[in-house]
């Protein structure tokens, strides 16, 4: 015994957990690189989570580049590549809602474990087929949508993992660097798996992608337990319909969905025709393709470094407008550039925009939805991905008949003025810093009072009689 007095078990608990929700900076603010990464540092939870994130990443591109790759080495079949998009599109589609219904009832580490492990065993088992000789196209007509459905449950819970195991102060930074992870993978991911391919084949090349899947679930089983905190609870139903109503009824978070959703509809489609651009309008054949792809992923990369370090910037609104409508006016220049060496720069200045504008959005929603309905929201901006093929369809069918950069030009104007239309008709996106700090505020006095101890009510005072006390004194 030293004589001070013991720390109660609930006010250690609170005291620890504080301590993991607020990484130490030893009472200065972080300087360079440590400020590039403050979200890392000292948290250990969530670099569990991005050390996830990036074994996910790198074998979800890689998958994405060898299943194509194996089509065409297989069958030699274009129309098998639309398939495929769909097959993977629409139950991320249908399902997203749904998982993230399920994100938002249950333990969200166990989630992740339950569908990091089945994206392991799809992908072994289509594995086990290419090296066994066996594989056909209709077992990839099976696997493929488990896959896209294991994705609808997994990554609503991914996303809303960062904002409750990173502080509000720098969620910013951990979105960014979650992004940016993800475009460097856009640029190694590929890559990695066309070098592989010739020296151990396609089946080899899948065996390493596996394994990042791999990495990714031992990464997540050091998560720690992520169960809800709910006031009441409802019905499943209640749930579904409540997360729709929840978005119904604030301005705020119908602007920034409606930014999130729009350049999937009008703009993101042009990547589907940057094959035409690589043969039809520059001449560069696969390999410009890939230098295309590369140069979008390393202006990505950027992106999401510089906007690693906008945590404390103040006119966040303002920032996301002009990165969007930045992005229209590039990709506009881009539909008309004759010369290849410029098109390469325009794809970075492309991704370093799209970075920028898909973070700040990002952020902006975490901060200002509740911790209730994270997954629900989350899900929501997942289902924008499986809308990305209702634009790319059109798109392709009208390039077929007047080519791609006129048709590229036509969506690029779309997406400006649909931006601008949205920023006019929501006041809300105009004063969005206050919407963020209103939600800061009110998730930090959440997560205070969710980890202070119940009070304890005082004893009522005793009117039993005490030996040497008179009835006067008592009273």
């Amino acid at each position: 015994m030293n004589g001070s007095p013991a720390t109660p078990p609930d006010q250690d608990r609170t005291s620890k957990q504080a301590a993991i929700a607020q990484p130490p900076h030893d009472g200065l603010p972080l300087q360079g690189w440590r400020r590039t990464f403050s979200s890392l540092y000292g948290n250990r939870d969530f670099t569990f989570l991005f050390a996830g994130n990036v074994g996910f990443f790198f074998g979800m591109q890689m998958m994405m580049i060898l299943s194509g790759w194996l089509i065409i080495h297989e069958w030699d079949n274009a129309a098998y590549l639309g398939y495929m998009l769909a097959t993977a599109a629409i139950p991320m589609l249908v399902l997203a809602p749904i998982g993230g219904v399920v994100s938002d009832r249950v333990d969200k580490r166990r989630l992740l474990l339950v569908t990091q492990s089945l994206l392991v065993v799809t992908s072994g088992l289509v594995t086990v087929l290419i090296l066994s000789g066996r594989i056909q196209f209709w077992h990839l007509l099976l696997i493929t949508p488990v896959s896209g459905a294991a994705f609808s449950f997994n990554i609503p819970g991914r996303q809303a993992l960062v904002a409750i195991l990173v502080p509000r102060d720098h969620l910013m930074n951990a979105i960014s660097l979650s992004s940016a992870a993800m475009n460097a993978s856009r640029i190694v991911a590929p890559a990695l798996a066309g070098l592989l391919v010739v020296p151990i084949g396609i089946g080899g090349a899948y065996v390493v992608a596996t394994v990042c899947y791999a990495s990714a679930a031992v990464a997540t089983a050091f998560l720690p337990s992520s169960m809800p905190r709910r006031v009441k609870q409802f019905t499943f139903l209640e749930d579904f319909t409540g997360g729709f109503g929840y978005i119904r009824g604030s301005t705020l978070l119908m602007g920034l969905l409606l930014f999130a959703t729009v350049p999937m509809l009008f703009a993101m489609p042009y990547q589907t025709l940057l094959p035409v651009f690589a043969n039809d309008v520059w001449h560069v054949g696969s390999a410009g393709f890939g230098m295309m792809q590369a140069a979008s992923g390393f202006g990505g990369f950027a992106g999401g470094i510089v906007a690693a370090n906008l945590d404390a910037y103040r006119r966040k609104g303002t920032l996301m407008v002009v990165a969007a409508v930045g992005f229209g006016a590039l990709l506009f220049v881009l539909a008309l550039s004759p010369w290849f060496a410029v098109a390469l720069v325009l794809m970075a200045a492309l991704g370093f925009a799209s970075m920028t504008f898909t973070t700040v959005n990002n952020t902006a929603i975490q901060m200002v939805i509740p911790d209730e309905y994270r997954g629900r929201v989350m899900s929501v901006m997942m289902m924008t991905f499986g809308l990305m093929p209702l634009g790319a369809v059109p798109a392709g069918i009208a390039a077929q008949s007047i080519g791609a950069p006129p048709v590229v030009a036509a969506s690029a104007v779309l997406f400006i003025l649909t931006t601008l239309g949205i920023f006019v008709a929501a006041p809300s996106l105009r004063t969005l810093d206050r919407g963020m700090d209103e939600g800061r505020a009110r998730e930090t006095a959440r997560r205070a009072a969710a980890l202070s101890p119940p009070a304890v009510p005082a004893p009522a005072p005793s009117t039993a009689r005490t030996p040497g006390t008179s009835i006067t004194e008592r009273l």
